[in-house]
């Protein structure tokens, strides 16, 4: 009876949560002044997730004061009229959409052919290898779309301000990637970051090899332990070959509590009801930013 009354009171404050950020969205007006066009930000959103995407998105935006290049990847599902909002709350975005990304990758994926088999059967994998097809500078950052900012990264925007052609990405609890590292690093010959994250990335186009990419996916298509996580073991491959960079401080914050610290940055929601949280902790706390900033 009591996990009853938690779940019922868990999703009516989410769906709370959800209404507010659609407020959020209706007064949300982008920063005036313009980031640094070498460098964009993408995220891939689904019919599901394009709300929290938005909302991330603006986070990410209201926090740093500046109007990046933004690119909203939809991975088939989103409609005309997800479109439209997407594109009336974030004017001069560039939406991205799935028959558009069939078209580009399909010349660009055609000397790998595993590459193009596994995007084909995976979704996630559009994460890989569409998103930085599309980044017109030399640097991109990569944020998921359940991750909310809290405070100003400054770490993200000395980055990017420096011109650092380092990689930096958001720190796990635990290891997740398609198959063990022991496994990987033998066959690859490439020591591995730990606990890499592809929720929020930033990194240099420079450091995304197709051949190394292919060569992983020949190698462990057919054995990997976690499906599921070839995406994330794809950008962690990278970056550990590129070998600058690492872990963004602690403050960039993946936790399964209820609540986040108190000094984090930013939060990736994780778990099953990620959602649910984002929406009570992380627009909550949004709301009370855009009101009282």
């Amino acid at each position: 009876m009591l996990k009853s009354l938690r779940n019922f009171l868990r999703r009516f404050l989410a769906r709370c949560g959800y209404a507010l950020g659609t407020c959020l969205m209706r007064f949300w007006q982008r920063p005036a002044c313009e980031a640094d066009a070498s460098v964009s930000v993408h995220l891939l959103v689904s019919s599901k997730t394009w709300h929290a995407g938005v909302l991330a998105a603006m986070s990410f935006e209201l926090f740093t004061q500046r109007r990046w290049n933004l690119f909203i990847h939809e991975d088939g599902s989103v409609d005309e009229s997800a479109r439209k909002k997407i594109e009336q709350v974030l004017p001069g975005v560039h939406f991205i959409p799935r028959v558009l990304s069939e078209e580009v990758m399909k010349k660009r994926l055609q000397p790998y052919p595993n590459c193009q088999l596994l995007r084909r059967e995976h979704n996630l994998f559009l994460k890989f290898f569409d998103l930085p097809a599309f980044a017109p500078g030399e640097r991109m950052i990569l944020l998921d779309s359940d991750v909310i900012f809290f405070k100003k990264p400054k770490e993200i925007l000395a980055w990017v301000d420096s011109k650092s052609e380092e990689c930096w990405y958001n720190e796990d609890t635990t290891e997740k990637y398609c198959i063990p590292r022991y496994e990987i690093e033998p066959a690859l010959g490439i020591k591995l970051w730990p606990r890499f994250n592809s929720g929020l990335v930033l990194m240099p186009l420079a450091a995304i090899s197709l051949p190394l990419a292919e060569q992983l996916l020949i190698t462990f298509k057919t054995t990997a332990h976690h499906p599921q996580f070839f995406e994330q073991t794809l950008y962690a491959l990278m970056a550990s070959a590129w070998n600058q960079g690492g872990a963004l401080p602690s403050t960039y914050e993946i936790s399964w509590g209820l609540f986040r610290k108190p000094h984090s940055i930013c939060r990736h929601y994780v778990g099953a009801f990620k959602h649910d949280l984002l929406y009570i902790e992380g627009v909550t706390a949004l709301f009370l930013k855009m009101v009282f900033h």
